[in-house]
């Protein structure tokens, strides 16, 4: 009897511990599932942006965001931008672009809210990036400019830029005395007749991505109100500053930190203008003569809008101002009744003040500008912070773009024959 109890005994031992053990297995197995669970959890909002590498992808980015932004105006964007900065609620539409010029779109297609926050855009609150303009959005603003761009709406040369520097290649042309484009020559004879060969030789125009960053600020209130009723100014505002700016430094650039401008290219010729302090007559042909033949049909004039004064009293020969003269620009039966000529020599003219003054080197000149190279990096990026601002309860707007220029020929070409060189930017000396 006591050995059936022993084995009842053990059995029931037995069956506990069995027991024991598939419970503890069984809660094991829900524990790891419930970590995957958690882990998984912990991936979606660490990782909650597409980063793309292969320039497809890139590719695919830009076109998703482009398709995504079709329904989006200036305004949404402005409201979108200030959501999420100030109540970090995020429309998955918005496009952020990094410093390194990488764009980021949200990978779930609903919005977020706080605890789903771009980690990456979170980031860049005060770094160089910022969120994408559309196209036509920046062609509204540059609408609204002061000016409008001069350099890229009159022939500028503009490259994308896949990376912070881009080579491009150009021909080293100096001199048409016994070769043409670098080095090519050719010559007349029999057919077995020896030949000479050369080759060309080639330089490099090396484009480095500058940034131009600015920054205007609105008040909160205004912002809370309607982000319609700052949509306006937001445009009038950057499209002030974004061409001026960047036209400024195409023409008056130094080349360290920003684009080498026309007035510093080691193309351009100065021409000894006749009288200082004005533009006479002379000087305009004086000009002419020096611009590359085939710079004359793509060409136009940049003059500083004090020049208009001399040109709208211009005569003939060094004694344009005496009295009695006859002008010569403007027909003598016109008068001021219509609008001044609207070309110089048949092709068109621009004002603007930012051309150096009256009498200075460059205050009136014609520029081919198809050999100016543009390289964008990055395009327009707007984006805002409240922090500067807070005892103002302002709020500060900043946009940011990477862009250079570069004039494409190093230096003036001398002709085949003849002794004045010729180059497709060409402008009077500061003195006479």
């Amino acid at each position: 009897m006591s050995i059936e109890l022993d084995e009842i005994k053990k059995h029931i031992d037995e069956s506990v511990e069995s027991g024991i053990e598939k419970g503890l297995k069984k809660a094991a197995e829900k524990a790891e599932e419930e970590k995957k669970e958690e882990i998984a959890e912990e991936i979606k909002t660490i990782t909650p942006v597409l980063k793309v590498d292969t320039e497809d992808e890139l590719k695919k980015a830009q076109d998703d965001a482009e398709e995504k932004q079709k329904d989006m105006n200036f305004g949404d964007l402005i409201k979108a931008i200030y959501n999420f900065r100030q109540k970090n609620v995020l429309d998955n539409r918005l496009v952020y672009v990094d410093p390194d010029g990488k764009q980021s779109t949200p990978m779930q297609h609903e919005p977020q809210g706080p605890e789903h926050s771009l980690k990456t855009m979170t980031e860049g609150t005060d770094s160089g990036g910022g969120f994408l303009v559309r196209e036509e959005h920046i062609n509204q603003i540059y609408e609204l400019g002061l000016e409008s761009s001069i350099i890229r709406n009159n022939g500028g040369f503009a490259i994308p830029m896949g990376s912070d520097t881009l080579n491009v290649p150009r021909i080293d042309d100096t001199s048409h005395s016994s070769t043409v484009y670098g080095g090519i020559l050719a010559r007349w004879g029999a057919e077995a007749g020896d030949k000479e060969s050369s080759e060309p030789k080639w330089g490099n125009c090396k484009l480095t991505a500058h940034e131009l960053v600015g920054y205007t600020r609105a008040s909160i209130a205004l912002m809370q109100d309607s982000a319609f009723a700052i949509e306006p100014i937001l445009k009038r505002l950057f499209g002030m500053a974004w061409p001026y700016y960047e036209d400024d430094a195409f023409i008056n650039g130094n080349g360290v930190g920003q684009p080498l401008g026309l007035q510093n290219s080691g193309c351009l010729i100065t021409v000894t203008r006749q009288n200082t302090s004005t533009v006479l007559y002379n000087d305009l042909p004086g000009i002419w003569a020096q611009v590359l033949p085939s710079s004359r049909e793509r060409g136009i004039w940049l003059l500083n809008h004090e020049v208009l004064e001399d040109l709208m009293t211009i005569g003939a020969g060094n004694a344009a101002q005496a009295s009695g003269h006859q002008m010569i620009w403007i027909a003598r039966d016109q008068g001021a009744m219509l609008a001044p000529p609207k070309t110089i020599f048949g092709r068109p003219y621009i004002l603007s003040e930012k051309l150096p003054a009256k009498g200075n080197q460059g205050d009136i000149g014609f520029y081919d500008l198809s050999y100016y190279l543009i390289g964008d990096r990055q395009k327009l990026t707007i984006d805002t912070s409240a922090h500067v601002g807070f005892v103002s309860n302002t709020i500060y707007w900043r946009f940011t773009l990477r862009v250079d220029g570069q004039p494409w020929l190093q230096s003036s070409i001398a002709p085949k024959n003849g002794t004045q060189s010729l180059s497709p930017f060409v402008c009077l000396s500061s003195t006479s």
